[in-house]
């Protein structure tokens, strides 16, 4: 069974997500602190992170798993679709930067590519 870490402060999203990803383990940090111990402790095959957090923005909390794993794969979500958050992202390590207006099945579709 492959782990998805999701990092995201909202609930809704959360539930969301993990009803989309039943058939795969997910675990979830509500934070960047705890997204960075989630990370060491668990290994998961993709990280799915929110930039805007309540401890860290995202592009942080990249740089800090990036240091732990440089292969790590991470997916951006974010509603904020300003340029400069997005190559900030991507410099720091993103794999990939989506919008989180995007739709489940499409967010679904890119985590399950990284996962192979």
């Amino acid at each position: 069974m492959k782990k998805i870490l999701l990092v995201d402060d909202s609930e809704l999203f959360y539930d969301l997500f993990r009803s989309v990803f039943k058939d795969h383990k997910v675990i979830w940090a509500r934070d960047g602190r705890s997204g960075v111990e989630y990370y060491s402790r668990h290994r998961p095959d993709v990280i799915v992170i929110d930039i805007i957090l309540p401890d860290m923005n995202g592009v942080e909390l990249i740089k800090e798993i990036k240091k732990i794993d440089k292969s790590a794969k991470i997916i951006v979500i974010s509603g904020i679709e300003r340029s400069e958050v997005m190559e900030d992202a991507i410099d720091a390590g993103a794999t990939e930067y989506l919008p989180k207006n995007i739709g489940i099945n499409v967010l679904r579709k890119k985590v399950e590519k990284y996962m192979r």
